[in-house]
């Protein structure tokens, strides 16, 4: 998938989309940002599709885990 000539505030929904379960997404100073839901780990591109593929490759090696609300 590429960035199919969409606005920053289309292409970070469709981030959000299919990555929000595992971390909170932001686009601020011309940068698409993630942090993991499990432990605050930051990633930053200047690409939608470059921040997709990092997060894929991340989840991939370390598989974000979130617990819910206690008992």
């Amino acid at each position: 998938m590429d960035d199919l000539g969409l606005s920053a505030a289309d292409r970070l929904a469709l981030l959000r989309y299919e990555w929000d379960h595992a971390y909170v997404i932001w686009y601020q100073a011309g940068q698409f940002c993630a942090m993991r839901r499990d432990d605050g780990t930051i990633c930053h591109q200047d690409g939608a599709e470059d921040l997709r593929r990092e997060l894929a490759a991340d989840h991939r090696a370390r598989p974000v885990v979130v617990r819910g609300p206690g008992p």
